[in-house]
């Protein structure tokens, strides 16, 4: 993973998540990427600007796919 301080930033938050989650946390629990979602929001909060935040987005699409999310929720692609 990637040592970019969201990331870190979002693994304590996981683990503070994990103590007492809400049904937000457990629905992103079950996509595996609860870290990465969580990074690319803490990125997007600080800056303000998706493009500032491309490692994150990057991450969290890779998880998306590794976790077979693309198919468990039938998204699909626009030309």
């Amino acid at each position: 993973m990637s040592d970019s301080k969201y990331i870190q930033q979002a693994q304590e938050e996981y683990l503070e998540a994990q103590q007492d989650p809400d049904s937000w946390d457990e629905r992103i629990f079950q996509t595996g990427c609860y870290v990465e979602n969580m990074a690319l929001q803490l990125c997007h909060a600080d800056t303000g600007d998706w493009k500032q935040c491309l490692d994150e987005m990057a991450l969290f699409r890779k998880c998306w796919e590794l976790n077979g999310n693309r198919e468990r929720v039938k998204t699909v692609d626009k030309d």
